[in-house]
């Protein structure tokens, strides 16, 4: 992401005073994930991008992982370990 202070979808669902569970997924390779941590605490999820990017075909012909697809991909599994059955991602 690389934009801790500006997670739209985060304020706008406080905003209208939303209750539910918020994560705000992040990889590993995130300069600012530090940042994310401090600004969200434990509503910060990590995930290892190079392993995801095993998962599937990257269609990156820059090779330098700039894409959400990682993230989207990523988050199935969280879901899932997080016990989820739904979830949205913005």
């Amino acid at each position: 992401m690389g934009r801790p202070r500006n997670v739209v979808t985060y304020h706008t669902l406080m905003r209208q005073g939303y209750t539910g569970p918020v994560y705000i997924i992040v990889d590993n390779e995130d300069k600012t994930l530090g940042e994310y941590r401090k600004v969200y605490g434990d509503k910060v999820i990590v995930f290892d991008k190079a392993a995801t990017a095993k998962t599937f075909d990257e269609g990156d012909n820059f090779n330098d992982r700039r894409a959400v697809i990682y993230a989207r991909n990523a988050s199935f599994q969280i879901a899932r370990d997080l016990g989820l059955t739904y979830f949205l991602q913005a």
